[in-house]
């Protein structure tokens, strides 16, 4: 069963500040843009296994909140089975106290 992907606008806003970053402080557009096309291909592997990831022992509503690593970063999403769709909360550098952040985020925006 394939699940359709929605992204928050946390999520949405990390995966462009991390692109701008890219560009800004290393005036690396290529880097900047194979970050947005693996990024779409990372969340596009999710909608067939979702469930191949591990939780992270963080709730967000009632849906324990997964983890899908790439490159350098982190994907973080929860898997509603009821609707078949994968909401990805956060896109985050895996250097980055993600515990925390996804600790005391309690709402996210669509």
């Amino acid at each position: 069963m394939d699940y359709n992907i929605r992204e928050t606008n946390e999520a949405i806003n990390d995966v462009s500040s991390l692109a701008a970053y890219m560009i800004e402080q290393f005036a690396n557009h290529k880097a900047a843009l194979d970050f947005l096309d693996r990024y779409d291909l990372e969340a596009l592997r999710l909608t067939s296994f979702p469930f191949g990831y591990r939780g992270i022992s963080i709730e967000y509503r009632g849906y324990e909140i997964r983890i899908k690593p790439f490159d350098t970063y982190n994907m973080f999403f929860i898997v509603d089975t009821t609707d078949n769709i994968i909401y990805i909360l956060r896109v985050l550098k895996n250097l980055q106290n993600w515990q925390e952040i996804l600790r005391t985020e309690n709402q996210y925006h669509f």
